[in-house]
């Protein structure tokens, strides 16, 4: 295993650790009208603990957008900010959200591997007038 995968699966390990600590707390599951959300694990911290994560792992935000959450903590979605973050060079990547206020942010997703589909992108970009 090279340097880079050893430090790749120390971060793995602690990821999973962190989820295995997470889902022992939030295992519950909520039904609702259109179909069933399931509780699962995911890190939050502060803005500052999330930065950090990101920050260590040379991501660069590639994408940004308003949207909403469900939480079996809250009755109905709640709005917050969804950014995804990727290292080109190590092909690592990383959803991170932030809440409506700004204070508080979440790892809701990472991972060591992704591909960019150009043509994709294109299309979904449409045309520029």
């Amino acid at each position: 295993m090279t340097i880079q995968g050893e430090a790749a699966m120390r971060y793995f390990a602690a990821m999973a650790a962190i989820a295995f600590l997470g889902g022992s707390v939030a295992s519950s599951v909520l039904a609702q009208e259109t179909g069933q959300w399931v509780a699962k694990p995911v890190q939050c911290g502060t803005l500052d603990e999330v930065a950090t994560i990101t920050k260590s792992k040379g991501l660069s935000l590639t994408f940004a957008g308003n949207g909403f959450s469900n939480s079996v903590n809250f009755d109905k979605p709640m709005q917050v900010y969804v950014f995804l973050g990727i290292n080109p060079e190590t092909n690592e990547w990383a959803v991170t959200e932030v809440d409506a206020q700004g204070d508080r942010g979440c790892v809701i997703g990472y991972g060591m591997d992704f591909t960019i589909d150009a043509g994709t992108m294109q299309k979904l970009a449409g045309p520029k007038s």
